[in-house]
Parts: structure tokens; sequence; C-alpha cells
């Protein structure tokens, strides 16, 4: 499964704020509210702790012993491996990883709070801050999004805005850092997660090491100034997504543009080049499935959800109708298969079109 959501006895480890939207997957515990640390972890079922335990090499002696009911210590002390240790999760006593002797745990507990703060400036779990929290795996990570402070404003009345998120992720089995990222993508599964790590405006990386919890203390002013330095190319995003999107809202597309566009999204080359022809998606050459399709993709854009707001015939106008057809019109297999075209897929590419389309009338 794409999102990796810890799943146990039918109940998925994540909790979001539903008001808007829901996370594609539709698990989990559903608030009508961003939530506060203490209920993002108990709803999300991340509350739980992990400790650093000795690893020891189960030995022909070892097994042998084992199926007698009864192993001798000298033995399990011979076979201790040095400078190892295994990350355990202590709730259900399952081994998550191995790590080195110096490795640095940072409790689940302590990120949720450290991104409250971050997000907040206050201490404690009384603010409700958090959009998101899950456990991926067996629980050797957990992600937590937070909704930032302030929205990118698209134009001078506020009502179109672009969301900004910070997304906290650690790891309890030693395959990555501790991360921070801030980043439009709102994160709920494993993929997404990614996303926002290769997209962002900023990010904050941070080493398992033994004194990681220091750096993570922010009621120390040198940590939270490293922390906003690292992660204040929120304003230089900002300003370049206010720029792009101000370029599509000035570029201004007729209904012949429009069609223009749109064929070159649907159509086939072959297709394509008889209507530059005749100029018409009726031709009797142009197959049925491609002229319903055009014709469903060009009613989202006229009045399609969120296509009231905003100035119409403009490219931005052009481009939020395609993405809500492929969000809401579009039939898909199953939510898998639409969240992979839709992030990475054929409809990422054929989105991309539709703005190099734009950008060129």
């Amino acid at each position: 499964m794409s999102h990796n959501i810890e799943i146990n006895n039918g109940i998925a480890s994540f909790a979001e704020n539903g008001r808007r939207e829901r996370a594609w997957h539709g698990l989990g515990q559903v608030f009508d509210r961003p939530m506060t640390v203490k209920e993002a972890l108990e709803a999300s079922h991340a509350d739980y702790e992990v400790t650093l335990n000795n690893v020891a090499v189960i030995t022909p002696a070892i097994a042998e012993a084992m199926a007698t009911g009864s192993v001798p210590a000298d033995l399990l002390l011979d076979a201790l491996v040095d400078g190892k240790k295994a990350t355990l999760r202590t709730d259900k006593n399952k081994a998550l990883g191995i790590v080195g002797e110096n490795y640095g745990i940072v409790q689940n507990l302590d990120a949720f709070t450290f991104i409250d703060t971050l997000c907040t400036g206050q201490v404690g779990d009384h603010v409700p801050v958090i959009e998101c929290a899950g456990v991926l795996g067996h629980g050797e990570r957990v992600f937590i999004t937070a909704k930032f402070p302030e929205d990118v404003i698209l134009d001078n009345k506020g009502d179109d805005k672009v969301e900004m998120y910070m997304m906290f992720t650690t790891s309890h089995d030693g395959t990555g850092a501790v991360k921070c990222v801030v980043s439009p993508i709102r994160t709920v599964c494993e993929n997404t997660m990614r996303m926002a790590l290769a997209h962002n405006a900023g990010m904050l990386s941070l080493r398992h090491s033994s004194n990681i919890m220091q750096r993570l203390e922010l009621t120390s002013k040198e940590n939270t100034e490293f922390a906003f330095k690292a992660l204040n190319l929120m304003k230089v995003y900002k300003t370049s997504l206010e720029q792009r999107f101000d370029h599509l809202r000035n570029i201004k597309v007729s209904e012949q543009d429009l069609d223009r566009i749109l064929a070159e999204i649907v159509l086939s080359e072959k297709s394509m080049e008889m209507y530059k022809k005749c100029g018409n998606m009726e031709h009797d050459d142009i197959p049925t499935q491609s002229k319903n399709t055009f014709n469903a993709m060009k009613m989202a854009v006229e009045n399609g959800v969120g296509q009231d707001y905003g100035e119409r015939g403009t490219g931005l106008w052009v481009m939020n109708g395609i993405t809500s057809y492929y969000q809401n019109n579009a039939t898909w297999r199953n939510d898998e298969v639409k969240f992979d075209s839709i992030l990475h897929g054929y409809t990422s590419k054929k989105v991309l079109d539709a703005c190099l389309a734009v950008e060129n009338v």
C-alpha cells in the first residue's frame, strides 16, 4: 500500500483535520478542527515510547538452549554485539531497527511538542495547530503536519490562498535524520511525506546523535534562531508562488484558446492533427471517448468546483478547472491509482502539458 500507514486490527494509526477535505486514503480518526498535541498523539496511536536495548547474536549454542527453555547468562553475554543497539517500541515489545550505541532517540511526544512550539511560539499542548499525524510501517517512522500561521494571498481580496504547512518526521530505525520542512504539501502518508521533503521552502535536518534533544530544545535562543534560519526560506518561496500565480492570472484565455488547450490534453497526436485542420471537436474522425473527455473537462473549467471564484477567462482559472476535473470528475479504478496518477503519473504529465499550453496562449 502506498500510504504505508500502520493498521492494527483494522484500525489505522492516523488522524487528521478533515474539515475541508479528507486524506486520499480515507483512513483514521477525523476531527473537524486542528488537533492539540495530546489529541493528535492519542488519535494517531503515536503515544508510545522507544528505548535502546542491547543486541545479541543467536548462536547455535543459544538456539539449542532456547529449545530447552533456559538460556545461561554467560552465553548471552558472550553473544552481545559491541557498538550496536536495537530500538524497541515498548508498548508492543517490537524491535524497529539496529543503530549505533550513540544513537539519539526522539520520542514521539518530543517531536509533537517541538513542532507545536515552533508553530505557535508557546510551550504546552493546549494550542490546536496539528492538521495530520500518522505512524508508518510498524512504528519505525512518524510524521506530524501543522498548519503554518500564514497563507499565501494570491489576490487583493484575500479569497484565494495557498496554504503552507510545517511537517516534522523522525525515524526510530536508524534509516533517516530528524527533518522539519515548510511546504505547501499536506502530508497524509508516506508518499506525500516524501513529496514534502523533496519540494519545500526550507528544511531543518538533524542527525540522531546523542545530543539531538539539546538541539530540539526551543527554550534555547540559539536553537530557536537556528531552526528559524533553516526554515526562513518561506518568504522567498511565497514571493515565487505569488509571482507564478499572478503571471497565470494575467494571461487572458479566449474560448478558442480554451478549446485548443483542452484538445492538446485529451487528443492523440493523430486526432490533434485532424482538429487543427477542421477546428471542430465533433469531427467524425475524432474518437467518441476523446470527445466525451473534452466536453467533461470543459464543463469542469467553466462550471466546476471553485470555478465561480476568481476572474474567468484567465490562465489561472483554466488551470484550476483542469485540476478540478482530475480531482472531482475523472473516473478512477481506485483511490490509490488516482493518487499515484495525480502525484507523479499520467495525470501529473497532463497538468504540466496544460500549463505549457496556457503559457503559449
